[in-house]
């Protein structure tokens, strides 16, 4: 596309040289992904700034800068445009150049604190046995149809969202089911998605870093329902689907144009309402109420917070048009997700729970899922982010793991430049209990907790699920929480 035409698009500041005959192939923030006819936009990040790049994108063929700040003395011949915010045109050019691909799948963006990732796999899964063709892009990893490409961002930044959505059409995929975290809406990674459905779990202590208070969270996370819309898009109305038992829902509820659904356990009034809940043998069953009506539903997840996951599930799938009997179908058939609530029974008698909780309300669900079936004693393993992660819900999910198991094992997580001693310092700050331990290193902190376990014993493994890394010093580490399990169980 010519550049003239692209940023036809965008309000422009102003622009130095001539851009008449450039032909934009390609966008990126990165000057060591430079091709022919790339348009390189300047990113001013918390620890990078994309303006000091601009020589060696330059050296490397760059057609077009767009920067926000002054960069003559570094662009050379190459044209300029400058504009007020770079994160933005990135977002909105992006999805120009590809096409606008969001307008030809079906959406749906999940948001919330925990459970974002299960109900993402529901969602896909239910879609997927309805016969749909789908796209997922989400904390675990991306798919186009039964292509599986790893992540590092739950929401990638928006060149990489709107390249991964033309990949998806292009695949002649029906919809995409995206995770959409925080930071995303926050630094306008999804500017230019055109959700059809929008989904919020639940609103809990996490990100802080980021957002200060919870107050910023909560109104970062409701962009995502306030820029909905109310237009009809693929012969349907636009949804907005809400647990009716967070009370932040209230608010969005008010502030979105686009039609509601309401799901819960709590409140009666929910459109899609669940009770009888009982689960055993690591099997869930409960009654889903609609419209006067009542589906048993039955699922191999555990635990009253999937039951929220499962709900969500199901009315964004009625959103879509699919019925309650084929979801109630689906869900049968679905196993669960890899490193959320992951169940390994070993030849000793006692199970290995792997699970991504790394938030005191994730912890708090998952424990109090492992206390509710048959056991002896409990056993948890635990770190917390180091570096500049948000170290105020340290007290919260270290008294979350001592109050809650027979055994603490604290260790690293992703300890990045913080000492072990000061993340477990802020660990137990909140409580006297003296039930646990401490091991530096991950590995040798599971094979202590696993030599410990005995029968009847449950093991969780909190804080990494199938995380592929280790984040030491500066470095992402290869790491595999399940890989570790087996090698020290395969020689025990």
């Amino acid at each position: 596309m010519l550049a003239s035409e692209l940023l036809a698009y965008i309000k422009v500041k102003k622009i130095y040289g001539d851009i008449e005959n450039i032909d934009i192939k390609y966008i990126s923030q990165d000057s060591r992904d430079i091709k022919e006819g790339t348009a390189f936009i300047c990113i001013e990040g918390s620890q990078v700034d994309g303006h000091t790049f601009v020589d060696s994108a330059r050296d490397k063929g760059a057609s077009l800068f767009i920067a926000s700040k002054d960069i003559s003395d570094k662009a050379g011949n190459t044209p300029v445009v400058y504009v007020n915010d770079t994160l933005k045109v990135m977002a909105l050019l992006s999805n120009v150049l590809f096409g606008e691909p969001s307008e030809r799948l079906f959406m749906v963006g999940i948001t919330g604190t925990n459970g974002k990732t299960t109900t993402s796999y529901l969602i896909n899964h239910i879609f997927e046995e309805s016969g749909q063709k789908t796209g997922l892009i989400g904390t675990i990893h991306h798919k186009i149809g039964k292509k599986v490409i790893p992540t590092k961002n739950t929401t990638p930044v928006s060149v990489t969202l709107q390249g991964l959505l033309k990949d998806m059409v292009e695949e002649n995929c029906d919809s995409c089911i995206m995770e959409v975290s925080s930071h995303a809406l926050a630094l306008d990674r999804v500017i230019g998605c055109d959700f059809d459905v929008a989904v919020f779990t639940n609103l809990s202590h996490e990100h802080l870093d980021l957002h200060k208070t919870m107050e910023n969270y909560a109104r970062t996370k409701e962009l995502l329902f306030t820029q909905l819309g109310h237009t009809v898009k693929n012969g349907r109305l636009k949804t907005a689907v809400l647990n009716i038992d967070d009370e932040h829902s209230r608010e969005y509820r008010l502030h979105t144009p686009a039609e509601v659904i309401t799901y819960g356990i709590n409140d009666k009034s929910a459109d899609f309402y669940a009770d009888n809940i009982s689960f055993d043998d690591w099997k869930m069953k409960f009654d889903l109420h609609f419209l006067g009506d009542v589906y048993k539903i039955e699922t191999h997840l555990v635990g009253v917070f999937n039951v929220y996951n499962v709900l969500a599930a199901i009315s964004a799938a009625y959103a879509k048009g699919i019925g309650i009997k084929d979801s109630q179908k689906a869900l049968k058939s679905f196993t669960g997700v890899g490193g959320r609530m992951e169940v390994l029974h070993t030849d000793k008698g006692y199970k290995i729970i792997i699970d991504f909780a790394h938030t005191p309300d994730g912890l708090l669900n998952v424990l109090k899922t492992l206390n509710k079936v048959s056991h002896r004693r409990i056993i948890t393993l635990i770190g917390h982010s180091g570096g500049n992660r948000d170290s105020s819900m340290r007290p919260d999910l270290g008294r979350i793991a001592l109050e809650n198991s027979d055994e603490v094992v604290f260790t690293a997580d992703n300890p990045r430049n913080e000492s072990i001693a000061r993340i477990v310092e802020g660990l137990i700050s909140d409580c006297d209990k003296t039930n646990y331990t401490v091991i530096e290193d991950r590995k040798e902190a599971i094979e202590h907790a696993l030599k410990m376990a005995g029968e009847g014993d449950i093991v969780l493994l909190a804080g990494k699920g199938v995380e592929p890394y280790q984040v030491i010093g500066n470095e992402y580490l290869p790491y595999s929480e399940i890989d570790t399990v087996r090698e020290i169980l395969g020689r025990m």
